[in-house]
C-alpha cells in the first residue's frame, strides 16, 4: 500500500508539474543531438506512454489536459515535433521487442504505428524516420487505390505506417481492423470539426499511444480542443454539448463582451 502511495505521489507530482517529469534515456541509438527543450519533449511523451494517456505536442508546449513543462527555446526555432516523435516511436518499439524476446508475452507482440498526415507530408515523415532511427522499416501507404490495395496486407510486417488523411477516410474499413502501437496525427486540427467524415474515421483507428501534432490545436473556437481530445481520450471533457454549455459558451460570451466593450470605446 505505501508503495503504491508513493507512485501515486511521484505520477500526480509529475503530472501538475512538468519540470518533474523524470529523465528518458533512449534505448536506441537516434542519428540526432537532442536540445534540451527537446529532450524535456521526450521525457514528457515518454510519461504519457508509462501512465497510458495521451496528448497534444504544439509549437509552445507539450500538454495533456493539465500542465505542461516549460520549453527554453528561441522563437524562430521550431520545436521539432517530427524528431521528437521519431525518438519515442524508435523508443517504444525496440522496448516492446525487447520484452517481447524476453517473455513472449501477449502483449508485447510486434504492432505497427500509423502516421497520418496531409499528402504534402508523408515523404518528409519517410525520409526523416530512415534518416534518425535505424531500427525503424517506415512504409508509405499511398498512391491510388488498386496500389494501395496490394500494400494492405503487408502494412503489419513494418514499424511505421505513414499515410493521409484522405487515404484514411476512403480506406478506414481495412485500417479500423488493424492494432496500432502508436497513432499520431501531424497538423491534427484537421479533425477540429468533429461532425466531418474525415474527423469520424480517424477516431476509428484503435491504438494504444495516441499523439496529436498541431501548431494550432485551438483555430477559431474551444469546440474545436473538445473534438482533439474526443480523438485522444474519448469521454475525458465530457459529451459536445455538455463540453459547450460549460465552457464554450461562457468563453464565447466573455469573448464577445469584450469586443463590444471594445467597439463602444
Amino acid at each position: 500500500m505505501l508503495k503504491r502511495r508513493e507512485n501515486e505521489r511521484q505520477f500526480l507530482t509529475q503530472l501538475l508539474d512538468g519540470s518533474k517529469v523524470e529523465q528518458y534515456t533512449l534505448p536506441v541509438q537516434i542519428k540526432a543531438e537532442l536540445r534540451k527543450y527537446q529532450q524535456d519533449g521526450v521525457n514528457w511523451l515518454a510519461f504519457l506512454a508509462k501512465y497510458h494517456l495521451h496528448g497534444i505536442l504544439c509549437d509552445g508546449e507539450i500538454t495533456t489536459a493539465f500542465r505542461s513543462p516549460s520549453t527554453n527555446r528561441r522563437p524562430d526555432m521550431g520545436l521539432g515535433k517530427t524528431l521528437q516523435s521519431i525518438c519515442i516511436l524508435s523508443s517504444k518499439q525496440h522496448e516492446r521487442l525487447q520484452r517481447h524476446e524476453a517473455t513472449e508475452s501477449p502483449d508485447s507482440v510486434h504492432l505497427p504505428s500509423l502516421i497520418i498526415c496531409p499528402p504534402t507530408l508523408t515523404g518528409h515523415w519517410y525520409y526523416e524516420i530512415l534518416k534518425y532511427a535505424e531500427n525503424l522499416r517506415p512504409v508509405l501507404y499511398t498512391g491510388n487505390a488498386r496500389e494501395r490495395s496490394r500494400l494492405i496486407s503487408k502494412l503489419k510486417s513494418h514499424d511505421v505506417v505513414i499515410t493521409s488523411y484522405e487515404v484514411v477516410r476512403n480506406d478506414i474499413s481495412n485500417l479500423q481492423d488493424i492494432n496500432w502501437l502508436y497513432c499520431i496525427l501531424d497538423e491534427g486540427h484537421v479533425i477540429k470539426n468533429a461532425k466531418t467524415k474525415l474527423t469520424k474515421a480517424v477516431k476509428c483507428i484503435r491504438a494504444e499511444h495516441r499523439l496529436i501534432l498541431s501548431g494550432t490545436p485551438i483555430q477559431n473556437n474551444v469546440l474545436e480542443l473538445w473534438s482533439l481530445f474526443d480523438f485522444l481520450m474519448p469521454g475525458f471533457l465530457g459529451t459536445e454539448s455538455s463540453f459547450n454549455e460549460r465552457f464554450g459558451k461562457p468563453i464565447l460570451s466573455n469573448r464577445d463582451g469584450k469586443a463590444k466593450n471594445g467597439e463602444a470605446g
